[in-house]
C-alpha cells in the first residue's frame, strides 16, 4: 500500500503532541517518574507511529462511505424517476390516460431528466 507522507506526518505530529502534552503533565504532577516515563513514552510513541500509518486508510474510507451515501441517495433519484414513467406509460398504454400528462406535454420531463443527469454528473 502507498502512503501519503504529507498525511502520516501530519497525523503523527498531531498525535504526539498530544501524548507529549498529557506525558509532562503527568509527570509534572509526580505521577511518573525516572525509568517510568521513559517506558511509557517509548510505548506510546511506538503506538503514535503505528497509528499515523493507518490514519490515510481511514480518510479513505470515509471518503467511500460519504460516496456510497451519496450513491444511494443518487439511486433514489434514478428509481422515483424510472418508477414515475412507467406508471405515466403504462397508465397511457392502457387508457387510463387519454391525454398526456402537462408534465409530459410541457416538456418538464426533459428539463427533471437533464437535472437529474447533471446531478448524477453524466
Amino acid at each position: 500500500m502507498a502512503y501519503d507522507l504529507n498525511q502520516v506526518t501530519t497525523a503523527y505530529d498531531a498525535l504526539t503532541a498530544k501524548v507529549k502534552a498529557d506525558l509532562d503533565e503527568q509527570f509534572n504532577l509526580g505521577r511518573l517518574k525516572g525509568s517510568d516515563y521513559a517506558n511509557v513514552y517509548s510505548q506510546l510513541m511506538s503506538e503514535c507511529l503505528r497509528l499515523s500509518f493507518s490514519a490515510p486508510i481511514n480518510d479513505t474510507q470515509v471518503e467511500l462511505y460519504k460516496r456510497q451515501t451519496k450513491g444511494f441517495d443518487d439511486n433514489i433519484k434514478i428509481k422515483l424517476f424510472d418508477s414515475q414513467m412507467s406508471s405515466w406509460g403504462m397508465m397511457f398504454s392502457s387508457g387510463m390516460l387519454t391525454d398526456k400528462p402537462s408534465i409530459v406535454t410541457n416538456d418538464e420531463v426533459s428539463s427533471l431528466y437533464s437535472n437529474l443527469k447533471s446531478e448524477l454528473g453524466m
